[in-house]
């Protein structure tokens, strides 16, 4: 290995699940493979996972629903019974066959359930309005329906931990319930969960309290993580900003996580060095990863993504996070950590073509990506525009 990568395979702390051995994450992922009758893992997600298993020492699954029929894809993993539990073993112990970290990242689409909606009729939302970019009309939560969402999460995390997952993340990104409720834009309740900034943050702060009691009490060293949008601007519709979101960190870091994770910075945008992209308003002058690693302080490592698709760019990375997650890398080459240790990461690849089946791709994967709708464009399996 070439000595000034270094850096990437220096160990890293957690205050509960001991340490990780390298800076690597792999950025979690839908990869379109679970059994649409169950939600459970099958096969291809086990394949894909094991082929994966050298990639990082954090390896993150993509969305696991925490209810049935909730979710945004017929082939997204779910997670809502104990029956469940011994088909996420096999997947926890494919992601672990080479030390790595296994961690469930637990989920509530809320109004981007489009299939549970197909199924059920309802896509549920913190409020009942009308969002002119959805084909289907949204229900609005109960406070008891709130609550029960709130022991799900922590159920979730239960099961997730019985089957082997040495943690869990909680998806409070990508405009998914938690930030749902997290935002003015879509939140307009005037009860515990909304009518102030102040309690806009409650269901965040309530599903981190559940699952940090419920994992813990299941193993005093489960790794829990958060993940967060940085920022909800899209033109003349804000729901929050970077002001915002440090206060919403702060109030989570009270609560004993292991780390933090941020989508990307760049608001959904996949163009070069968006793991650096600059706030959208406010009076800061360094980018959105870089001030909140230093609003952090060290109090928990902070993984960042965005468009890391280079050695040299997991390395540049590093000086705005303390871990580097990558997810079209991981897609593309799960052998780009190997490759840096062997001094062979010129051999790094970003292009699929070829090699679809050494990379153990899910059909379903596959079809997405393929159709290229609102993901970032992978080479070999979409052109680029």
């Amino acid at each position: 290995m070439k000595e000034k990568y270094a850096p990437l395979f220096e160990p890293i702390g957690l205050k509960h699940g001991g340490r990780l051995e390298n800076r690597f994450a792999m950025c979690p992922m839908v990869v379109f493979a679970a059994d649409p009758a169950t939600g459970q893992p099958t096969e291809e997600d086990i394949k894909y996972f094991e082929r994966r298993s050298k990639f990082a020492d954090l390896l993150i699954t993509g969305a696991i629903t925490v209810q049935e029929n909730i979710q945004g894809h017929p082939k997204q993993l779910s997670i809502f019974n104990n029956e469940a539990i011994d088909a996420y073993s096999k997947l926890a112990a494919a992601i672990k066959n080479n030390g790595s970290k296994a961690i469930g990242q637990i989920q509530h689409p809320g109004r981007e359930g489009a299939y549970g909606c197909y199924v059920t009729g309802k896509a549920y939302a913190p409020s009942a309005i009308e969002f002119p970019f959805l084909q289907y009309k949204v229900t609005e939560l109960t406070e008891d329906e709130v609550w029960q969402m709130v022991k799900d999460f922590g159920l979730a995390a239960q099961r997730l931990l019985k089957a082997g997952f040495d943690g869990v993340e909680i998806h409070g990104a990508n405009h998914y319930l938690i930030q749902q409720f997290f935002s003015s834009y879509s939140n307009q309740r005037t009860d515990y969960w909304g009518g102030s900034f102040e309690k806009r943050m409650n269901f965040a702060i309530e599903v981190t309290k559940e699952v940090l009691k419920v994992a813990r009490a299941e193993n005093p060293e489960a790794i829990v993580g958060y993940r967060i949008s940085p920022e909800e601007i899209h033109g003349e519709m804000v729901g929050y900003d970077l002001d915002d979101s440090l206060k919403l960190i702060d109030k989570l870091l009270e609560q004993d996580l292991d780390f933090l994770d941020l989508s990307s910075a760049a608001g959904g945008n996949f163009g070069k060095d968006a793991y650096k992209a600059m706030p959208q308003r406010g009076d800061f002058t360094e980018p959105v990863s870089l001030v909140i690693k230093k609003f952090v302080a060290g109090r928990v490592p902070v993984v960042i993504s965005g468009t890391i698709r280079s050695a040299d760019e997991a390395l540049d990375a590093l000086n705005y996070g303390d871990v580097v997650s990558m997810g079209v890398a991981a897609l593309s080459d799960p052998d780009f950590k190997e490759k840096i240790l062997t001094d062979k990461e010129e051999t790094i690849h970003m292009n699929v073509k070829g090699h679809t089946e050494d990379l153990e791709l899910p059909s379903g994967l596959i079809e997405v990506y393929t159709a290229g709708i609102g993901l970032p464009q992978v080479e070999g399996l979409i052109e680029k525009e």
